[in-house]
């Protein structure tokens, strides 16, 4: 009877060699398919109650896995995934001398689970097959009969999409096999290769808000060079000044970093931080359209929101650091004789806890009175035919408009005083450049 069970036992054996050898050489070999492999191919680990999946070198078997001088990579993953996110995603192999290449790939969560969709975007070359028996739920894509022919120098680039599951399913990794073969028809001197990748899940941030530091007005463009202010919660741990120049782009823990519409990432320069408000400059070459500004801290995002960058979104600070009412700036004067000097036009009222104006003496008729303003982002408005000024509702001569040197993001406009503004009291002060508006502000003409 001992001998009858090892004989079986033997024969057993036997059969399962002669089936594994038969499985590799003919029908539906395992790995590299010239119309596919079957399931199961990536070299997923065991996760879960999943056991780890074999590649394609279970059968192609003359090079160690990843020997050869070739690669496979997964490229145009994201960072982060948003549920329900498509991404597209490329998978490529290469080698010199190689006549066919094929690839597997599932996506699965730490548990092993399926985690979201994969979506066929080139139906001639690839196709999707689902999980069986000890994988059961998994879902792969793979190439085709057609997709095994080289669409590049000793190389072969497959593209399919990656849907994310309607829920976050913590992080996910892309498993991928991919065989460079030889094309003789067999199983032999085939190069195989496995590699994985992961993405996170997006971290919901808290809503920070931007706006010029001069006018303070909600949802307003800005430019690059803006001199700028966001606002939130807990965005720093104290108060904080820069002390010298170049702005640093960190003060104590917290940065500011801009992502513009071309997709460039700068860091911010910073002026002052605390845990509310972070006054920084929105980086030189900030290309125009819609640009993310993220705040960070301690090395982790912790807020963001959107700004609109424009070439020219004109803005002038004032007295109170509101945006509104009385005006920040100076008068400069030029007498006949050729004296020149500075005037205020605000002196800081203790009682009231604020500045008011100090009014304007346009003096006698031959002197020469202008009202310099300070402003930002309309440094880019080059020509002067483009820039304008109505004070009290009167056209007044712009004759300059531009930074002001050694401070950074700081703009001004000279602005010539009509003598007829004299005795006229709080007037408006609206200024214009290359057909935007500014916040208006206020002076006090005697």
């Amino acid at each position: 009877m001992l001998a009858r069970t090892r004989s079986l036992k033997m024969l057993t054996t036997g059969l399962f060699g002669l089936a594994a050898a038969i499985y590799c050489s003919y029908g539906i070999a395992v790995g590299a398919f010239s119309a596919g492999p079957p399931a199961s191919r990536t070299g997923a680990p065991a996760l879960g109650t999943f056991p780890a999946e074999t590649t394609c070198s279970a059968c192609h078997a003359s090079f160690a896995l990843n020997s050869g001088p070739g690669t496979v990579t997964i490229s145009a993953l994201p960072a982060t995934y948003s549920p329900g996110q498509e991404v597209p995603v490329t998978v490529t192999i290469s080698q010199t001398d190689r006549l066919r290449y094929g690839f597997q790939t599932t996506v699965v969560d730490d548990q092993g689970r399926r985690a979201g969709d994969l979506v066929v975007t080139d139906a001639p070359r690839t196709q999707l097959r689902d999980g069986a028996g000890n994988y059961l739920g998994r879902q792969y894509i793979e190439h085709t009969l057609t997709g095994v022919a080289p669409n590049g120098i000793d190389k072969n680039t497959f593209t399919f999409t990656w849907r994310a599951p309607a829920q976050t399913a913590g992080r996910v990794t892309f498993y991928v096999a991919g065989n460079a073969a030889n094309g003789n028809g067999a199983n032999s001197q085939d190069y195989i290769y496995n590699i994985n990748a992961s993405i996170q899940p997006a971290v919901t941030l808290a809503t920070v808000s931007t706006v010029s530091a001069a006018s303070m007005t909600p949802n307003a463009s800005l430019s690059s060079e803006t001199i700028a202010s966001v606002f939130g919660a807990n965005l720093a741990s104290g108060q904080l000044s820069a002390t010298s120049l170049p702005l640093p782009t960190t003060l104590g823990t917290t940065k500011v970093k801009v992502r513009d519409n071309a997709g460039v990432e700068r860091d911010a320069g910073l002026f002052f931080v605390s845990a509310t408000q972070i006054n920084y400059l929105i980086p030189a070459g900030t290309a125009n359209g819609t640009a993310t500004v993220t705040v960070i801290r301690d090395d982790t995002p912790i807020g963001a929101g959107n700004v609109i960058i424009e070439a020219v979104s004109p803005s002038l600070f004032a007295a109170n650091m509101n945006g509104q009412g009385l005006a920040a700036a100076v008068v400069f004067r030029i007498k006949a004789n050729g004296t020149q000097s500075y005037e205020p036009v605000a002196q800081f009222n203790a009682a009231q806890n604020k500045f008011i104006a100090t009014p304007i003496d346009l003096g006698v008729d031959t002197d020469q009175v202008f009202l310099i303003l300070y402003g930002t982002s309309f440094r880019a408005a080059t020509n002067l035919a483009n820039v304008n000024a109505q004070i009290g509702g009167t056209a007044s001569e712009v004759l300059f408009a531009g930074l002001v040197p050694n401070f950074v993001g700081l703009d001004q406009a000279n602005i010539r005083l009509p003598r007829s503004l004299a005795g006229r009291g709080d007037v408006n002060v609206v200024f214009t450049a290359n057909n935007k508006t500014a916040n208006t502000v206020t002076v006090n003409i005697k």
